[in-house]
């Protein structure tokens, strides 16, 4: 797996310009180089691709669930509860026909990955409560940058998706069930820019080269009409001539 300052290193070796331009800094080019990841991911999970990729998925270890009404998400008016992950969970990226999440898990009681549930809208959920038949499984869904589970015994789950924003360490570092000791310590003060990144290998060379693009075309045209019309593209005072 990659690492990101590596990526954002090789996108200043294509250029000679972007290698000794102070303007562009090492984040711009990062934050380049992740929207560039994303639009190409979504592409590919669109046509059914990168699904089985353990190197593109973000795994966060253990989520502490609380107990909720189901009203909290719906317009639902039953007493009937949920599980809820107590925090809110960063954003996950969207695809055609669902969110890019390769799967939620219970935690069983050595800490280890559990059952799987099932992703459903809350929509579909709330029909499925009207039929008159025991529910057996178990659903997860997402409303309002939260993630809720249909048993609400629920106490941690397991995640693994494709993630738009990085993960907050006490979000992925958290105490939570038996994870506490699962990373060094180092790894919490950790520079975003020197941790692996989950951009497909095959991509690797779309994603330098849109980003190389972009940057080119926006930082440079930018830096042009600075230099030629006048800060912010307004052009030089001249004084007439005799």
């Amino acid at each position: 797996m990659a690492i990101l300052r590596k990526l954002v290193s090789d996108v200043r070796a294509m250029h000679k310009l972007l290698s000794t331009d102070n303007l562009i800094t090492d984040r711009a080019i990062a934050s380049e180089i992740k929207n560039n990841t994303q639009l190409l991911v979504k592409r590919e999970t669109n046509l059914r691709k990168l699904w089985a990729n353990d190197t593109l998925f973000t795994t966060i270890p253990c989520l502490e669930m609380i107990e909720v009404p189901i009203s909290e998400c719906c317009d639902y008016v039953d007493p009937c509860s949920v599980a809820r992950t107590r925090f809110k969970i960063p954003r996950i990226s969207v695809g055609n026909y669902q969110y890019v999440i390769q799967g939620v898990w219970s935690i069983n009681a050595m800490g280890g990955q559990g059952s799987r549930f099932k992703e459903i809208t809350i929509n579909r959920y709330l029909n499925l409560l009207k039929l008159p038949i025991i529910k057996k499984e178990s659903y997860f869904w997402i409303a309002n940058d939260y993630l809720y589970i249909s048993n609400p015994l629920l106490q941690s789950i397991r995640l693994a998706a494709f993630f738009e924003e990085d993960v907050p360490n006490e979000i992925m570092y958290s105490e939570c069930c038996c994870t506490s000791n699962m990373y060094p310590v180092e790894d919490l003060c950790k520079n975003p820019l020197d941790k692996e990144y989950g951009c497909p290998g095959y991509l690797e060379k779309q994603v330098l080269e849109l980003t190389s693009q972009k940057l080119l075309s926006t930082y440079f045209r930018l830096k042009t009409d600075i230099t030629d019309d006048g800060v912010d593209g307004q052009a030089p005072n001249t004084k007439p001539t005799n």
